[in-house]
């Protein structure tokens, strides 16, 4: 039973806001419509009442009291041939829509003169009683055929005594009638409006979404794989020109990703198949020809040389991996920046020494950063590696420790050959090399370790930059947040 029910489609944007336009013009429609009644019906009814007064005025113009005698002089037509003894004139052969309703009492509340028409009235007490105390009633009555008349009662005064009553009515079935051809036209009025609304609401649903449609268009052939595409921006400043500036942007952002990626296997490709093409030839040459116990030595050497680069390219691949998925935990712990900077190049004075490169250490006070120990050593490492690697005999390498109030700073410095100013934005990109002067001297270098550097920095909320001159050397710079109290939790 509910199944043919789950296939029914939502209706879509376009159909929604035809509905809801309408919903809402409809509702406009009642509300107008409801207040056009009510003001004219309040008018005619104001317009009936002051009539009626005016009539009463009429026929209190021709009443006079002579010492308690009343005497009634017909001055509008509304009495004549009426007086009390005509009460036996049927009903029936009355037009209550054009009669007249006209009767006069005394101060006791017996009729002095009565229209015929009047008598079909039925009246409350209160139409009576309250002139009688000398204030003005108006209201609605009935006639004994169900008709509603307007009626208006008024005491006629003599030095502040009341000593006759005037009550005038007139039937309302005129405004009745004008009230209900209003309605009617009303209701054949509104549904034309209605449907104007909701065509008028479609073709401008219609014509707001055509800037959506060609986003979609185009979005359709980017999604073949043509990233060059870029969406139809509006000129009018609007969420659709909102819109298709952001997809435009996540389209760009998309575009230098996946070049990136391309870039990133291709050059991992190669890094990869090198030491691998090594290996190969150095095993198919020894199985071709009988070698020496020290070519064979030389040989093995060479391949776990080439084996061990390949270990630490595949572990720097897998590292930037996992970094890129998120994988990566780093623990947070309070680390003294200074002590671990010593260490490592406590550990690389060997290696400089090897190299003929003067290495020297700075520390101006002891400061203490959050992070993960081990991947700040990795950093510090490579970037040491780095200046040592490019840096030629009898040159410097210069490691400097400062502190601002709130900031580590780590700056390495190197005399060696520089970086083209062309090259310094992608220096941290993977596997990217400045130029053959910049190429792996040593067989352990991966082309990864400064994209490896630049992620560390940035996990641990940090940055890092590059100041280099060609032929004069170049300076890192690392920023890293500081602390001022050890302290230990898991990274966040």
């Amino acid at each position: 039973m509910i199944r043919p029910f789950q296939r029914i489609r939502p209706p879509g944007i376009r159909i929604q806001l035809m509905l809801w336009y309408t919903m809402v013009f409809a509702f406009l429609i009642l509300c107008s419509d409801i207040v056009l009644y009510t003001q004219l019906r309040t008018t005619l009814i104001t317009s009936l009442n002051t009539a009626l007064q005016l009539r009463s005025q009429q026929i209190a113009s021709g009443i006079a009291n002579n010492g308690g005698t009343i005497t009634i002089q017909d001055v509008t037509g509304d009495l004549s041939n009426s007086d009390t003894t005509t009460s036996d004139m049927p009903d029936a052969s009355l037009d209550i829509e054009f009669g007249t309703f006209v009767r006069i009492l005394n101060a006791n509340g017996q009729p002095l003169r009565i229209s015929p028409a009047f008598r079909t009235l039925v009246l409350p007490p209160i139409s009576v009683t309250q002139p009688l105390h000398g204030s003005d009633w108006q209201g609605t009555v009935m006639t004994r055929g169900g008709q509603e008349v307007r009626l208006y009662s008024v005491p006629f005064t003599e030095n502040g005594t009341t000593f006759a009553i005037i009550q005038v009515g007139e039937s309302l079935t005129q405004v009745n009638t004008a009230l209900h051809s209003l309605v009617l036209e009303l209701l054949i009025i509104a549904p034309f409006i209605l449907l104007l609304s909701a065509v008028g609401s479609y073709w401008l649903g219609t014509h707001a979404f055509a800037p959506m449609n060609r986003l979609i268009h185009t979005a359709q052939r980017i999604r073949a794989g043509d990233l060059q595409q870029r969406v139809p921006v509006p000129r009018a400043y609007d969420e659709v020109r909102a819109l298709a500036l952001t997809l435009n942007e996540m389209i760009e952002h998309l575009d230098q990703t996946f070049t990136r990626q391309r870039r990133f296997v291709a050059d991992a490709s190669h890094e990869l198949r090198t030491p691998v093409t090594a290996i190969r030839s150095m095993t198919e040459l020894a199985q071709l020809k009988t070698l020496t116990i020290e070519e064979y030595e030389h040989t093995l050497d060479t391949i776990n040389k080439e084996a061990e680069r390949l270990g630490h390219l595949i572990s720097d691949l897998l590292a930037l991996a996992r970094a890129d998925e998120r994988r990566v935990m780093l623990e947070q712990e309070a680390i003294r920046l200074d002590t671990l900077v010593e260490a490592v190049v406590a550990n690389a004075e060997g290696l400089a020494l090897e190299r003929g490169v003067s290495l020297q250490l700075h520390v101006s006070q002891s400061v203490t950063v959050l992070g993960d120990e081990a991947r700040l050593m990795q950093a510090v490492i490579n970037l040491l590696d780095n200046a040592l690697l490019y840096t030629d005999a009898g040159g410097r390498v210069s490691v400097k420790i400062e502190a601002t109030s709130t900031y580590a700073l780590l700056t390495i410095s190197d005399t060696g050959i520089g970086i083209v100013p062309a090259h310094l934005p992608h220096i941290f990109e993977r596997f990217y090399r400045a130029d053959p002067a910049r190429t792996r001297k040593e067989g352990n270098s991966s082309g990864l370790g400064l994209a490896i550097v630049e992620w560390t920095i940035h996990a641990h909320k940090g940055t890092i930059a590059v100041e280099s001159q060609p032929g004069l050397g170049s300076t890192f710079i690392v920023r890293l947040p500081r602390v001022c109290a050890p302290s230990q939790s898991a990274f966040q």
